[in-house]
């Protein structure tokens, strides 16, 4: 009974995590969770414990009598410090994970492979398929995660799970058209990644690493502005 309860509090939370990455919900709306409860056909109690951990993610927050609300996305700053914080904890774990530099080309090739797979159903201009587009998130996160498989340290795959979590927001900031979706740029700066793995090359992977993640950074700051600047653009006074 235990593990079935288990299971359907994570099948709840990814189906409100789906929705939330869909924007079906505008910044600061009420989540009720009777309500999400008789929509998704559960008990109010998975749906409870589902936003407690969405809680941690950023995803929601808490209000005082209100209840649950979406949360606002990520700000430059917050951008800024998450991406920050990656490159520290994913350099260290690319670094170890060249202990066993054969079977870590192995996996991030197939990693790759897959991601190019999703790809080719999205196209080079997005999609509005969202979930042909949690695909894609799935995917990428998929080649890094690899990094942490082969690094032999539980804590780092510890902190790289929390950090994760905070990816999610970033993907709330997503909007649509060629001029935000940055998947096959993000595929081939792995592929970077990937050849200086295959030469042997460590301090080059970490360099490829780290341009790749300050590119996502930049990417990500850009998409902000411009939304910013439609924002102010279509305010009036």
């Amino acid at each position: 009974m235990a593990v079935r309860r288990q299971v359907l509090r994570a099948e709840v939370e990814e189906l409100i995590l789906q929705r939330l990455l869909e924007a079906r919900w505008a910044p600061g709306s009420r989540l009720s969770i009777d309500g999400l409860a008789r929509d998704l056909e559960v008990s109010p109690t998975p749906v409870r414990e589902a936003m407690v951990s969405l809680e941690r993610s950023g995803l929601v927050e808490y209000v005082a009598l209100r209840g649950y609300v979406v949360a606002p996305p990520l700000d430059a700053a917050h951008m800024t410090e998450l991406l920050d914080a990656r490159k520290v904890v994913e350099a260290a774990a690319l670094g170890r994970a060249f202990h066993d530099r054969d079977a870590l080309v192995i996996d991030l090739d197939e990693a790759h492979r897959i991601h190019a797979e999703v790809l080719t159903r999205i196209g080079h201009d997005g999609t509005e398929d969202y979930a042909l587009l949690n695909e894609h998130f799935r995917a990428d996160w998929a080649f890094h995660q690899v990094f942490f498989a082969h690094a032999d340290n539980r804590y780092l795959r510890t902190m790289v799970e929390n950090l994760s979590t905070y990816s999610h927001r970033m993907r709330q900031t997503w909007s649509g058209g060629p001029e935000t979706f940055d998947g096959h740029t993000a595929h081939h700066e792995h592929g970077l990644i990937l050849d200086m793995v295959r030469q042997h090359h460590h301090d080059g992977a970490l360099r490829a690493l780290s341009a790749h993640l300050d590119g996502v950074l930049a990417r990500s700051l850009s998409g902000f502005e411009g939304r910013a600047r439609t924002a102010a653009g279509g305010s009036s006074d």
